[in-house]
C-alpha cells in the first residue's frame, strides 16, 4: 500500500489538485492525501490565506471521495513546511509514500532540503505542467534522478514516474484574480469549496498581485 501526498498551499484548493489526485489513484496508488502547508518554505512572508480556512477547502474538495483525504500535519505545525519532515512523519508510521508534483517542481528538486533522502525515502509522480515534454523534462534532470525514472511500480521509493494526461491548466492565482473580479469560478474548484468561499469572503479583498 502506497500513499500519496499532494503538498500545496491549496490557496485555494481547484478542480485540478482533484483531478491529479485521481490520475495518482489510476496510477496505482492506494490513497491519496492533500497536505496544505501552514507556511511553504518558498513563500516566507507572503500574505496566505489562515490555514484553517485552506485545509477545510481542501476537506470539502475531497470529500465523498473515500480514496482521497487531507492531512493536519503541516498546517499545525508552526515552522515552515518542508517536505521531508512531512515525509519522515509518514514513514514513521509505518506508511510507505510517494510524492506528487508538477513537472516544473521534479526540475527543483535539488534544491529541496535533503533531497537525496527524499527521493531515497519516497517515490515521485511528477504530473504534466506546461511547457512539458517528457524528453526535455528527463534532460533536465541530473543523472542521479534521471536514472530512477521508470514505469514500474509507479510510487514505490526510489522511483520517479511521470503521470499521464493533459498539463495541469488551472492554478490558484487565476481563481483568486476571477473572485477578486466578481467572476464566476464553477469551472475550476468544486461546488462546496466556490460555496465556502462565498459564505467566508475569501480572496475579495486580497490585493492584486499578490501572488502566493
Amino acid at each position: 500500500m502506497i500513499v500519496g501526498l499532494l503538498g500545496g498551499s491549496f490557496d485555494p484548493v481547484h478542480a485540478g489538485h482533484v483531478r491529479i489526485a485521481r490520475a495518482a489513484l489510476a496510477a496505482g496508488l492506494s490513497r491519496v492525501m492533500l497536505v496544505p502547508a501552514r507556511q511553504p518554505p518558498h513563500k516566507t512572508g507572503a500574505t496566505m490565506t489562515d490555514p484553517f480556512h485552506r485545509f477545510a477547502l481542501a476537506a470539502l474538495a475531497t470529500a465523498g471521495e473515500p480514496s482521497l483525504g487531507v492531512s493536519s500535519y503541516e498546517v499545525l505545525r508552526e515552522e515552515p513546511s518542508f517536505t521531508i519532515n512531512t515525509v519522515r512523519h509518514f514513514r514513521s508510521a509505518g506508511t510507505q509514500v510517494a510524492l506528487i508534483m508538477g513537472t516544473d517542481s521534479l526540475v527543483e528538486i535539488e534544491t529541496w532540503r535533503d533531497c537525496g533522502e527524499l527521493l531515497d525515502s519516497a517515490g515521485v509522480l511528477a504530473y504534466p505542467r506546461r511547457p512539458f515534454d517528457e524528453d526535455a523534462i528527463a534532460k533536465r534532470l541530473p543523472d542521479w534522478i534521471r536514472s530512477r525514472i521508470s514505469t514500474d511500480a509507479p510510487g514505490r521509493a526510489g522511483t520517479v514516474g511521470i503521470l499521464k494526461g493533459p498539463p495541469d491548466e488551472v492554478s490558484s492565482t487565476i481563481i483568486r484574480d476571477r473572485i477578486r473580479r466578481n467572476l464566476s469560478v464553477n469551472d475550476l474548484v468544486p461546488p462546496a469549496v466556490e460555496e465556502y468561499i462565498h459564505k467566508n469572503g475569501l480572496y475579495a479583498g486580497r490585493p492584486e498581485g499578490d501572488e502566493a
